[in-house]
Protein backbone atom coordinates (compact mmCIF):
# COMPACT_ATOMS: atom_id res chain seq x y z
CA UNK A 1 0.00 0.00 0.00
CA UNK A 2 1.34 2.99 -0.87
CA UNK A 3 1.59 6.05 1.41
CA UNK A 4 -1.06 8.19 -0.47
CA UNK A 5 -3.54 5.10 0.16
CA UNK A 6 -2.50 5.09 3.27
CA UNK A 7 -3.55 8.84 3.82
CA UNK A 8 -7.01 8.25 1.64
CA UNK A 9 -7.77 5.74 3.81
CA UNK A 10 -7.50 7.84 7.15
CA UNK A 11 -9.37 10.67 5.51
CA UNK A 12 -12.44 8.65 5.06
CA UNK A 13 -13.39 8.03 8.57
CA UNK A 14 -12.92 11.78 9.40
CA UNK A 15 -15.88 14.15 9.67
CA UNK A 16 -16.03 16.83 6.26
CA UNK A 17 -14.68 19.29 8.33
CA UNK A 18 -11.56 17.94 9.37
CA UNK A 19 -10.96 16.20 5.90
CA UNK A 20 -11.24 19.55 4.79
CA UNK A 21 -8.50 20.62 7.18
CA UNK A 22 -6.35 18.16 5.87
CA UNK A 23 -7.06 19.06 2.22
CA UNK A 24 -5.96 23.22 3.76
CA UNK A 25 -2.61 21.93 5.05
CA UNK A 26 -1.58 19.66 2.02
CA UNK A 27 -2.41 22.85 0.22
CA UNK A 28 -0.20 24.39 2.53
CA UNK A 29 2.43 22.22 1.95
CA UNK A 30 2.77 22.47 -1.49
CA UNK A 31 3.15 25.97 -1.31
CA UNK A 32 5.78 26.05 1.14
CA UNK A 33 7.69 23.14 -1.03
CA UNK A 34 7.49 26.00 -4.10
CA UNK A 35 8.99 28.77 -1.50
CA UNK A 36 11.76 27.18 -0.15
CA UNK A 37 15.55 28.48 0.27
CA UNK A 38 18.52 27.54 -1.96
CA UNK A 39 20.61 25.04 -0.99
CA UNK A 40 22.79 26.24 2.37
CA UNK A 41 25.98 25.45 0.62
CA UNK A 42 25.00 28.31 -2.20
CA UNK A 43 25.83 31.74 -1.65
CA UNK A 44 24.04 34.62 -3.36
CA UNK A 45 24.94 38.05 -2.82
CA UNK A 46 22.52 40.62 -1.00
CA UNK A 47 21.12 42.16 -3.86
CA UNK A 48 20.26 39.13 -5.57
CA UNK A 49 17.84 38.11 -2.76
CA UNK A 50 16.51 41.45 -2.33
CA UNK A 51 15.65 41.68 -6.49
CA UNK A 52 12.32 40.04 -5.87
CA UNK A 53 11.10 42.94 -3.73
CA UNK A 54 12.49 45.76 -6.19
CA UNK A 55 15.61 47.30 -4.30
CA UNK A 56 18.42 48.52 -6.42
CA UNK A 57 21.08 50.04 -5.40
CA UNK A 58 22.13 47.74 -2.23
CA UNK A 59 25.75 47.16 -1.66
CA UNK A 60 27.16 43.84 -0.93
CA UNK A 61 29.78 45.53 1.51
CA UNK A 62 28.11 46.53 4.02
CA UNK A 63 29.66 45.70 7.28
CA UNK A 64 26.41 43.55 9.06
CA UNK A 65 28.86 42.42 12.31
CA UNK A 66 27.32 43.14 15.27
CA UNK A 67 29.86 45.83 16.52
CA UNK A 68 28.99 47.67 13.52
CA UNK A 69 25.46 47.69 14.73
Amino acid sequence: MTLAEKIYQRVQHLPADKAAEVLDFIGYLETTTQHRLPNAGEHRPVSEWLKPIHISGWKDDIDLSREAM
